[in-house]
């Protein structure tokens, strides 16, 4: 027989309607009345075979069946998910979050490190990273890139300088900058390192921005919108506000000619407007966006209608920055797995086994939201027989896809998902662990495929009409 497959998805787009296989992830689009004869074949006793749909829904019949929308077979479904369970990644770390202090000079009421708060803060080591814990933390990054098997020139692995706030210890940061810089020209897995740096940007100055540059050293600013209001959970150790002094050093970033992207929490605040965020753009010539969703801890609860409005807000924010010619990169790693139907195992290099976090005394971690308390730190780096690849705790965050989860089963956007935060997902409810869901993530990943459904199906009509008779 002839049967829609369970992981296919229909949405009704007024004239039309969109079937969608949610592990395919190819669109077909039917007219309302191909549909309606869609649904009476499938109804009907006729449809044992697929030669036997009728003869005006044939081709697109065919075209349902190639993409999987519909079965002809009872373990069609089966298979299908067992291909893709059996291409997740083995771990293969690529990543590294070098944690230059713990310390940080704000106390942003969200911040999922917890340093808003007094007992999570007091967890956190004084000590900063050391030069010779760098040089040893560079030394153990390459050796798991060549224990991962990327060790060929072609590979470009990703160095983040991170925190607490990252310039609070610039000149041991300065120091690894410059010395990976060096080994690129000895270590060929490397070669193509980019770095980078997530800063709240007020401990930069003119000399400190040129050095930075001159190291090949992208500066990422966090910064919640473009207004006091949106920015007023960001706030310095004595609750003052920053926003004022963020501003300033944009405008300093700006005069001295290095381009900077903004690392944009979205606040309860921020999400009220969209236009607040295209006046940043305008204003500093901004040329690429990273949108933070905010997450829940065990001191800081978010109600339901924050993930909505979050969701859309990044819609919305996405149809202007694309006019601007901007990346938001939040956005286009769905987009990029939708477009080629790939699926998206992952959205975090963590849940793929990807990435370290080396701590400033040398402790080895896989996510950097465990600072406060250094759970899933299972190393260090003076362990020279470690291999991330093969321990369990790399194996098992890697193993954390959507696919994996029997709750995502039914879910459309199950191939572009990525799965959302295992540390959010452990504390929103009591009892949840790292294969919880993050249900802040489900509702962004079903709008955001809802939205490449429909603009996909817009740019296809448009197209369609442009064309001459």
């Amino acid at each position: 027989m002839v049967n829609m497959s369970r992981f296919t998805h229909s949405y009704d787009l007024g004239e039309a309607v969109a079937l969608y296989h949610s592990l395919r992830m190819k669109p077909v689009y039917l007219s309302k009345d191909a549909f309606r004869s869609l649904q009476a074949w499938l109804a009907s006793s006729f449809c044992d075979k697929i030669e036997n749909a009728p003869g005006e829904i044939l081709v697109e019949v065919q075209e349902l069946v190639k993409f999987k929308i519909l079965t002809q077979t009872e373990d069609e479904d089966e298979k299908v998910l067992a291909f893709v369970r059996s291409k997740i990644p083995a771990p293969a770390v690529n990543v590294c979050y070098m944690i230059m202090s713990e310390q940080c000079n704000l106390a942003c009421k969200y911040c999922f490190l917890g340093n808003n708060d007094c007992e999570k803060r007091s967890n956190f080591l004084l000590e900063n990273m050391s030069t010779e814990t760098a040089d040893k933390a560079i030394d153990f990054f390459i050796r798991q890139i060549k224990a991962s098997g990327m060790d060929h020139a072609d590979n470009k692995p990703v160095l983040i300088f991170y925190g607490g706030e990252p310039m609070v210890n610039f000149r041991v940061l300065e120091h690894t900058a410059a010395r990976v810089n060096e080994l690129r020209k000895e270590e060929p897995c490397i070669r193509n390192i980019e770095m980078s740096m997530v800063t709240n940007g007020l401990l930069l100055d003119e000399s400190k921005v040129r050095r930075l540059h001159e190291l090949g050293v992208a500066i990422a600013i966090s910064i919640d919108g473009f207004t006091e209001e949106a920015n007023s959970m960001r706030v310095d150790i004595a609750g003052k506000p920053v926003f004022s002094r963020i501003l300033d050093k944009l405008n300093m970033c700006k005069a001295v000619g290095v381009d900077v992207s903004l690392s944009v929490t979205l606040s309860e605040e921020t999400i009220k407007n969209t236009k607040d965020i295209l006046n940043l753009v305008d204003t500093y010539g901004v040329k690429a966006f990273g949108f933070n969703i905010m997450m829940s801890s065990d001191t800081f609860v978010l109600p339901q209608s924050y993930n909505e409005a979050a969701a859309q807000f990044i819609i919305d924010e996405f149809i202007e920055l694309r006019e601007r010619g901007i990346y938001e990169d939040r956005m286009m790693r769905k987009l990029k797995s939708f477009s080629k139907a790939q699926v998206y195992f992952s959205d975090c290099a963590a849940t793929t086994g990807g990435q370290i976090v080396i701590a400033p005394n040398g402790q080895v971690g896989i996510c950097h939201g465990c600072l406060h308390n250094k759970q899933y730190f299972v190393a260090h780096i003076d362990d020279d027989d470690f291999v991330a690849a093969e321990d369990k705790n790399f194996i098992e965050w890697a193993q954390l896809s959507p696919v994996n989860h029997e709750e995502c089963m039914d879910c459309p956007a199950l191939g572009i998902c990525g799965g959302g935060c295992p540390v959010n997902a452990m504390h929103l409810k009591p009892g949840n662990t790292i294969h919880s869901i993050d249900e802040r993530f489900c509702v962004h990943s079903k709008k955001t495929l809802e939205f490449f459904i429909r603009d996909l199906y817009r740019i296809i009509t448009q197209e369609e009409s442009a064309q001459p008779n």
